[in-house]
């Protein structure tokens, strides 16, 4: 059974994403390099000590902000998984959730310095949540395939074309442009399902 949290520890976590965000966009805006713990807690109007209570180094934050950024896009895949939509659909779903995900402001800056070297043991936990949406978009695929609804011939290199397009995007997205996260997400998914369909 899962513990309620009560309310010290909404408290807490709730703190800890105010920092990540915070973080987020000024790494996004300076460079991961440029950006100190004191820079972040200057932000925050924090001192130095209640920062580390909450994360022990900058590098723990910048994982953070990675692994949650790729949480949210593995647990959207996930309900799309569980759907009862078609691949065709499934795909279309699949591709615009993550697109408002990798385009929120917070998470593009990130995700443009995605690879910046983290400490082995942290990177191990990035690289395995990634693993775990590529599989996982990887049936979405296979699932139209089964069904003779996409094209069987070299799928799971579409697969990583795909993702690599979507991988993409934080490098050259701005909320400034004329696209819109829906926009980008629709015109996409209309290019792929249109490449991939068997008719």
């Amino acid at each position: 059974m899962n513990k309620t949290p009560n309310f010290r520890e909404i408290r807490y976590n709730e703190k800890r994403d105010k920092i990540l965000k915070n973080a987020a966009r000024l790494f996004a805006k300076s460079g991961y390099e440029n950006v100190s713990m004191e820079k972040i807690a200057a932000k925050l109007k924090l001192n130095k000590a209640t920062l580390y209570y909450y994360f022990k180094s900058k590098d723990e934050i910048f994982f953070m902000i990675q692994m949650q950024a790729i949480e949210q896009a593995n647990d959207a895949l996930g309900k799309v998984l569980d759907s009862n939509l078609g691949p065709k659909e499934k795909l279309l779903e699949a591709i615009k959730s993550h697109v408002r995900i990798v385009t929120r402001d917070y998470i593009t800056g990130t995700f443009r310095q995605r690879e910046l070297i983290l400490p082995r043991k942290l990177m191990i936990k990035v690289i395995a949540a990634r693993n775990r949406f590529e599989e996982n978009f990887k049936k979405i695929v296979l699932e139209g395939v089964e069904q003779g609804i996409f094209q069987e011939d070299n799928w799971k290199l579409a697969v990583m074309s795909i993702l690599g397009a979507l991988n993409a995007i934080p490098r050259w997205y701005s909320p400034r442009g004329k696209l819109s996260p829906e926009n980008i997400g629709e015109t996409i998914s209309a290019f792929v399902i249109k490449g991939i369909s068997i008719d």
